[in-house]
């Protein structure tokens, strides 16, 4: 799974693509990280992640059971956010096969830029 999300907070900004380890994805992650996570019942379809002075993966699930009610807006997808909290930093490795990620200050554009040391 590679997916492009960019990323917009602070003083510097930018994207990242992920690739989980082979065989593995968030619905697996959520399975063996969440008590009584159902896949028949959710679907993870987001995972973000903080590091500061611990490391929270919060994995954005869409319930399957429920999706009729007036509490949201009806062009908007509903989702639960669950927060697995002091994640190591390992268990990270774990999950992912690959990482990728540049950020900037936002003073100039990245399409912009031209390498010229190869």
């Amino acid at each position: 799974m590679t997916q492009q999300v960019p990323y917009d907070h602070h003083d510097i900004s930018g994207g990242i693509t992920v690739k989980l380890r082979e065989d593995l994805s968030l619905d697996d992650i959520c399975m063996q990280n969440i008590p009584d996570y159902n896949r028949d019942r959710f679907e993870a379809i987001a995972l973000r992640l903080f590091a500061g002075k611990e490391v929270i993966a919060t994995m954005y699930v869409l319930d399957k059971q429920r999706q009729e009610g007036s509490n949201y807006d009806p062009d908007k997808l509903p989702v639960k956010k669950i927060k697995l909290e002091n994640v190591s930093v390992a268990k990270l490795f774990d999950w992912f096969e690959e990482f990728n990620f540049t950020i900037n200050t936002g003073n100039y554009n990245l399409e912009d830029m031209q390498v010229i040391n190869k």
